[in-house]
């Protein structure tokens, strides 16, 4: 009885393998992997866009190098690879002067900085586009500081006279962390922009006064963030040698995905925390990647919060998250999850016609095609977007590798078979004298 269940269930997975299966030409038989491409109108002749799920990756090349289109009869189908960008924000510095450095003690630390010598604008005789592009415009400013182990909170103000002033920004928080090896962030950036001719920064604690190096004042576009959509990933609670950090821990099984984003979701109500992030390839060897801060808190009636650090597009099998708790417990109810820069397709389709994308070939090379230059950016309206089917295996599928390197065993069975072939010849060579002598 139970051979007849095994036998039955051994016909139940090969005809379940059968139906995700596919046959390709001799020519793609080496790609292990494919997918129906459907969607498409039968009458279509614009080009068509296709958005790559990340479980796709788990069989691919990192970086779609191994991406192949074929239609029905097998021809190859030119495409080029679509992401969202994920450039970083302009940056401009604004020549300015530091005019004060004061303290008032049991209160605050305050710098004063000149902007610019200009006179401001006289706005009663009307002002003219040139003279208003010519305007030190500001948003952020830079702490130089060389204290190591803080965190403060800043008031920012601005004024025209440097005697009545206009608070812009009531509480922002800069921090470093030098016993736990992070620099942390001494960057202010407040809403909208100041052309006014003079800043003042406010470092609130009543202790002592913070010796201030420098303020950098800067004007940093305010472009929104890509897109970004979730990577499966699970995160769970590891064990930290360190008792003053919150450690979490995740294996992605594969290397392949380009995660650009880290966001935490907490139960606590205020909290400022710093993190490190460590990748590895082997969960051996960790390297330290990145870092950010991580914040809730309330500025009167309005809630400000950052639960996200953004990280260069990192591809890693092995994360690990580290929270920095100090003193404080660690936070309530901590989760988080990565994201990435989403990946698509765009190729031209012809009616008629049925397509598929393969992938999964370890030795394929890059492609370059002209419809990737001829594809104008007057064309690059709105494209019908296609779907992909689910994963199959390739039915007839053709390894490419070497015989070696699909066979690595056999290398160690002939090291074997040298060692003893060696040693026996050398048992022999020493036999030889002996047996000559008698």
């Amino acid at each position: 009885m139970k051979r007849r269940s095994l036998s039955f269930f051994v016909l139940l997975t090969a005809l379940a393998a059968s139906a995700f299966a596919a046959d390709l030409p001799p020519a793609w038989r080496s790609w292990h992997y494919s997918r129906s491409i459907f969607g498409i109108p039968t009458d279509m002749r614009d080009p068509v866009s296709l958005r790559l799920p990340w479980d796709l990756f788990v069989h691919s090349e990192a970086h779609g190098a191994d991406f192949r289109i074929v239609d029905e009869a097998g021809h190859e189908i030119p495409f080029f690879l679509v992401s969202s960008q994920n450039g970083e924000h302009k940056m401009e510095v604004r020549p300015s002067q530091i005019l004060e450095r004061s303290f008032v003690a049991g209160q605050f630390t305050q710098v004063v900085i000149r902007v610019t010598d200009k006179p401001p604008l006289d706005e009663s005789h009307g002002v003219i586009l040139q003279q208003l592009s010519a305007e030190p415009w500001f948003n952020t400013y830079r702490i130089s500081t060389p204290e190591t182990d803080f965190m403060y909170w800043v008031e920012t103000a601005v004024s025209d006279d440097a005697h009545e002033w206009r608070v812009v920004d009531a509480r922002s928080p800069i921090s470093r962390f030098r016993k736990h090896r992070l620099e942390g962030n001494q960057t202010v950036q407040f809403e909208g922009y100041s052309n006014q001719r003079f800043l003042r920064v406010r470092i609130f604690d009543p202790e002592h006064q913070i010796s201030v190096g420098n303020v950098e004042v800067l004007s940093q576009d305010s472009k929104s963030e890509p897109e970004r959509s979730t990577i499966p990933s699970v995160f769970a609670p590891d064990s930290s040698a360190d008792p003053t950090e919150s450690r979490w821990f995740a294996d992605l099984g594969t290397g392949n995905l380009p995660v650009s984003e880290v966001d935490f979701s907490t139960a606590q109500s205020e909290f400022y925390r710093a993190v490190r992030i460590s990748t590895s390839e082997d969960n051996k060897d960790w390297s330290y990647r990145c870092a950010g801060e991580i914040y809730r808190y309330r500025q009167g009636e309005k809630l400000r919060e950052s639960l996200r650090v953004l990280v260069p597009e990192i591809f890693a099998r092995f994360w690990r998250i580290e929270i920095v708790n100090a003193n404080d417990q660690p936070l309530a109810n901590t989760h988080m999850e990565l994201s990435g820069l989403p990946r698509g397709l765009t190729f031209p389709v012809e009616p008629g016609h049925s397509y598929r994308l393969l992938y999964g070939n370890q030795k394929a090379s890059p492609t370059q095609y002209d419809f990737a230059r001829v594809f104008g950016g007057s064309k690059r309206k709105v494209l019908l977007s296609a779907q992909l089917g689910a994963e199959e295996i390739t039915a007839s599928y053709a390894d490419p590798r070497p015989f070696t390197e699909r066979r690595p065993n056999l290398l160690w069975i002939a090291l074997g078979l040298a060692i003893i072939l060696l040693g026996y010849a050398a048992l022999r060579a020493m036999r030889t004298p002996d047996s000559a002598a008698q």
